[in-house]
């Protein structure tokens, strides 16, 4: 759960099409930012920074492949090999991140305020777990039906635990949750439920490492808690967003600061250690740091962070080390 975008698996290429599958176009949470600061800062150019939702993630296991659905509200099943469809799971409202598959199941979250586990052969209801309970309810927004304390994050499953996030409007209450991954309930220590409020608006991709559980703090900068008890350790400082990885001893995130774009280099321990300017994602391997910006990607060295190399780059989105290959 570190999101690195690095793989040691090598691409044959050119790469051709094996098959197409047509799914409806997503329908992100969120609208861009102005173009520029006319407040704090006039002029200021703003980047957006909610930016998790405008593609089908997907995640590939044994032969199938995952994807949900912010416009059908579903949790979809191919078969990775023909791209026809196995299954699809009705869930009340939009889901936005990549399903987690582990262990035969599949964990997603959904705007309906409910994360739910699936049987991954044939999509039967295994568990579901709504936080925030009783009091979820539902309103209407953007053409759709949310709750307040929709799932926002990824479920991030390891050692039996599964970790997600419930609600994004800090007034609201925002929850943090380890539960069974087989049952769904709160039965040990190490299974706990928090709420915030006032504090953190949470959205993206969960990190996890042995102790620690990283998660965006979408228009502010990212939070750190304990992965033993869900305590809010620390929160960061400098860029702000849905973006972030882990790399070794090092927490990335971004892709935008008050002065533009930016992903920012922290340490394990809410510490800052640098700065990289209209980044908008990242690869990090132990030499090198492999940037790609709004026209350009960049590899720099990973102890000065000299620049290596540059060239010109129109897809500024997504960036993957396969092998030798960036893609």
């Amino acid at each position: 759960y570190q999101r690195s975008g690095l793989t040691l698996e090598s691409l044959e290429l050119p790469l051709t099409p094996s098959w197409t599958y047509q799914a409806k176009a997503p329908a992100p949470a969120w609208t861009d930012p102005p173009k520029a600061d006319y407040y704090a800062a006039p002029g200021t150019p703003l980047k957006p920074r909610l930016a998790f939702d405008r593609a089908h993630h997907v995640a590939v296991v044994s032969g199938r492949l995952y994807f949900g659905s912010s416009v059908e509200h579903t949790i979809n099943c191919l078969n990775a090999d023909t791209g026809t469809t196995n299954w699809s799971f009705f869930t009340d409202g939009p889901v936005r991140m990549t399903p987690t598959v582990q262990d035969g199941k599949v964990y997603a979250g959904s705007d309906d305020g409910t994360v739910y586990c699936l049987n991954a052969t044939n999509a039967s209801l295994v568990w579901k777990c709504t936080p925030s309970g009783a009091t979820n309810y539902l309103i209407a927004n953007n053409g759709n039906f949310v709750s307040p304390y929709a799932i926002r994050s990824s479920v991030a499953v390891d050692q039996g635990v599964a970790y997600f996030t419930s609600g994004f409007f800090p007034h609201e209450g925002v929850y943090l949750c380890a539960v069974d991954a087989a049952t769904g309930a709160r039965t040990i220590a190490s299974h706990w439920q928090r709420r915030f409020d006032g504090s953190a608006a949470l959205q993206g991709y969960i990190l996890l490492t042995a102790t620690r559980i990283f998660m965006p703090g979408s228009r502010s900068t990212p939070y750190y808690f304990d992965r033993a008890t869900g305590a809010m350790l620390g929160q960061y400082s400098g860029a702000m967003g849905t973006y972030a990885l882990l790399a070794g001893s090092s927490f990335f995130y971004g892709p935008a600061a008050r002065g533009g774009g930016q992903i920012t280099e922290g340490g394990l321990i809410g510490d800052t250690v640098a700065a990289y300017n209209n980044g908008n994602a990242l690869v990090v391997t132990a030499t090198r740091s492999y940037l790609l910006g709004d026209t350009t990607l960049s590899a720099l060295d990973r102890t000065t962070r000299a620049t290596v190399w540059t060239r010109s780059a129109n897809y500024p989105y997504a960036l993957i080390l396969a092998g030798t290959t960036l893609l």
